[in-house]
């Protein structure tokens, strides 16, 4: 039987990427008529409720990928978002799957963003004891 490796998070590179990506993510493309600003001002509750416990599980089953983390974060942001709407339209709220369908769209550019620079940054600052398996 095959144990699988184990990974010991960095609590600061963890704590320090989790809020410098979505904002560094913002600072690049703010210019693009403010989008990126009110991503981390309506995404960032989401991004701290859902991807925060995403990215600790993986992270301690895994080494930081960016790529993986940014297609972890897609899938973790549009599948609740998916089961969302489906229940909205299940039950009657139309109107409400056509308001959040604009929200939904730009939650799944922007997660895949975060957890691509997350990766990114939590990749190059944590410590170097933090990178080997136990």
């Amino acid at each position: 039987m095959k144990t699988q490796e184990t990974y010991v998070i960095d609590p600061v590179a963890f704590f320090f990427a989790l809020v410098a990506a979505p904002l560094a993510v913002a600072a690049g493309g703010f210019w693009a008529l403010g989008i990126p600003i009110f991503a981390v001002v309506f995404g960032g509750p989401i991004y701290l409720a859902i991807g925060a416990p995403v990215l600790l599980w993986y992270l301690g089953r895994r080494p930081p990928e960016p790529w993986r983390i940014a297609g972890l974060a897609f899938v973790s942001y549009g599948v609740p978002a998916a089961v969302f709407m489906l229940y909205q339209l299940v039950t009657g709220g139309e109107r409400a799957v056509q308001e959040f369908s604009l929200f939904a769209g730009f939650g799944l550019i922007f997660a895949p963003l975060w957890g691509g620079v997350f990766g990114i940054f939590y990749r190059n600052f944590r410590r170097d004891i933090y990178a080997r398996p136990i």
